[in-house]
């Protein structure tokens, strides 16, 4: 086959044709690019290392040997500073602000109210569903209240000031305890599991995803939420990815825990509203130690609020009354 057979034959066959790649977008994708405002976040997680280095003199060698610290727990010790009339029933969340007044939330009565640490009220405001539980956020100068077992299916940001009502966001199941963790709100809500929500654009994140039950509340330091449960009596730590660090379950001690508060040294306090007491468990999860109890006001404790500036612990029991400890 001579040169010129050779080239025709390439050309009839096609061989050195272009080949171009074409595309054609589905519809129904064009449509999530605008529904989506971002598919998820990057963030790492800092997680702190349990050893330490530690060199053998004989041996000049370098070993491993277990960080082993005192317990901080031995160390706490409460006082009361006041009690305060709430004058009400079925409080289900207290709040201390910035100023020194204490606001709390009357689940039945659809109602937040602001007092002086006095006892004095300052004011009440009304609002458009049950509230449960309450926190600062401190970007505005707002609460968001969480709504329980209330038919609207919200959490409402109030402008306690103003006595207005700021924003709504509206959720798909009831939401109980309510925290928050660098502006953005952690709340468990019942059989979707703990979320966290941006108050600023209404978006929600499932970060710990299961069944929770009624009345169950969070609190929130450094890299970990706390959660409690009282269906099954216990206390629960997750890592911001949702990752379980530990359980603590001893009925002996807790019982139906509900309010959750974390101090500066990363101790946790839940209010066991069965045992009648204030458990103090040790970051870890593997000390305990009850720091209030009966004698000390409490009856029916439902819900905490540590003040870091303040060094105080808020107690509100279920109804009537509500207690105000100095650390000291």
């Amino acid at each position: 086959m001579n040169k010129d057979n050779i080239l025709h034959s390439l050309i009839q066959g096609e061989t050195l044709n272009y080949r171009v790649l074409n595309y054609k977008i589905n519809t129904a994708i064009q449509n999530i690019t605008f529904d989506i405002k971002c598919f998820g976040e990057i963030y790492f997680e800092t997680e702190p290392c349990d050893i330490v280095l530690s060199r053998n003199k004989t041996k000049q060698a370098q070993i491993l040997v277990p960080d082993v610290t005192t317990s901080s727990l031995d160390n706490i010790k409460l006082q009361k500073s006041r009690q305060i009339d709430m004058q009400g029933t079925n409080i289900c969340g207290c709040c201390i602000l910035p100023n020194g007044k204490l606001a709390f939330t009357y689940f039945c009565d659809m109602m937040v109210k602001v007092f002086n640490i006095d006892g004095s009220k300052v004011n009440e405001i009304k609002m458009p569903s049950n509230v449960y539980d309450i926190v600062y956020i401190r970007a505005d100068n707002t609460l968001a209240v969480s709504s329980g077992t209330s038919r609207k299916r919200c959490v409402t940001i109030l402008d306690f000031e103003k006595e207005q009502i700021k924003k709504t966001v509206l959720l798909e199941s009831s939401n109980f305890g309510i925290s928050l963790k660098k502006n953005k709100l952690v709340c468990s809500s019942k059989n979707k599991g703990i979320l966290m929500i941006d108050p600023t654009d209404s978006t929600t994140t499932t970060i710990v995803r299961a069944e929770m039950q009624n009345d169950c509340y969070t609190a929130t330091f450094d890299d970990k939420i706390y959660h409690s449960n009282p269906t099954t009596n216990a206390v629960e730590c997750f890592s911001l990815r949702g990752k379980l660090r530990w359980t603590f379950k001893n009925k002996s001690v807790l019982k139906n825990p509900r309010g959750i508060a974390v101090d500066k040294d990363g101790n946790v306090y839940v209010a066991g509203m069965n045992s009648q007491n204030v458990l103090s468990i040790s970051p870890d999860g593997k000390q305990h130690k009850i720091v209030l109890g009966a004698s000390d006001g409490l009856n029916n404790p439902t819900s905490l609020c540590y003040s870091k500036s303040k060094k105080q612990l808020l107690v509100a029991n279920c109804d009537y009354d509500a207690h105000l400890f100095d650390f000291i």
